[in-house]
């Protein structure tokens, strides 16, 4: 354990991982979860040690147990909302979850403010949320999931620092792998509508990177919904205005997240039929305006 306690936060994220890299600099060991395991990483935790949560939270009947245990969380997913009611709890849908942490550590002058931290944070907040000018927060996620945590966690230690020629040589090459394999999914995509009066698409994906990007692809073409089946069982959802992510994942899937972007798993995790998927989803949204 480091100096200051625990930080849980969200694994094979860029939001995650960077508030990682700020709970490092800050002190603090990071254990990596996903949304849904949450408190599978907390009972990994021995008893010493104040527990911190960023960029992940904890359903409403699970804080009766860890409450106590945990000295501040700090998320920004919608179906975090419950737990704004406890004084140890900061929910702001507007920011991210590594921005959140890293004002809190300043806060507690844990670490200083810097211009390379404000921009790192900034830069991975614009991405995660999906805002304007995201274009260099997306680099840097690609370089993470080619290279590992290990790589971002030595590379922005202190904050953002330029990249390196050897990293844009890389990060070109990776822009053009991206291309040819956001365009083959992109022509493997199911299409489901049935009833409903806008379309629904799904589709089997195991590399994170470019979820956001062939999801967007098939909403700017009309899509209310895509539904993303990755390894484990594991859901990713966006949508438009007309359907909101988080209540759909938390409805059907045991999950959340956000509006336009939230995650869940499906019961039977042998399960793959991306079709089965789009039809449950579509009957939830029939009943839901019915």
């Amino acid at each position: 354990m480091s100096q200051n306690g625990w930080l849980v936060t969200h694994e094979n994220c860029l939001d995650g991982v960077t508030a990682a890299v700020v709970g490092r600099a800050a002190g603090f060991t990071p254990v990596f979860v996903k949304p849904d395991r949450v408190v599978e990483g907390l009972e990994q935790i021995p008893d010493e040690g104040p527990i911190y949560l960023a960029d992940v939270s904890l359903k409403l009947d699970q804080w009766s147990r860890w409450g106590d245990r945990i000295a501040f969380l700090l998320d920004h997913h919608q179906s975090a909302r419950p737990l704004h009611r406890f004084p140890q709890v900061l929910i702001d849908e507007s920011r991210s979850g590594a921005h959140l942490f890293y004002d809190y550590a300043v806060q507690q002058k844990w670490i200083p403010a810097t211009p390379e931290w404000e921009r790192l944070c900034l830069a991975v907040e614009r991405y995660d949320l999906w805002k304007p000018r995201h274009d260099f927060g997306q680099d840097l996620g690609r370089l993470f999931h080619a290279q590992g945590y290990s790589w971002y966690q030595n590379r922005f230690c202190a904050g953002f620092t330029p990249f390196t020629r050897q990293e844009g040589d890389l990060l070109a090459t990776l822009i053009r792998q991206e291309e040819d394999f956001v365009s083959q999914h992109l022509k493997s995509a199911i299409r489901y509508q049935n009833a409903l009066p806008f379309p629904l698409y799904g589709l089997t994906l195991n590399d994170e990177g470019p979820i956001n990007i062939i999801a967007h692809r098939l909403l700017e073409e009309g899509a209310a919904l895509v539904v993303v089946l990755k390894d484990e069982g594991r859901l990713s959802a966006r949508t438009d205005t007309r359907i909101d992510a988080a209540q759909l994942m938390e409805s059907l899937f045991c999950g959340g997240g956000h509006p336009r972007a939230a995650g869940g798993r499906l019961a039977d995790s042998t399960r793959d039929d991306v079709t089965a998927i789009l039809q449950e989803i579509s009957q939830f949204l029939t009943h839901q305006t019915s």
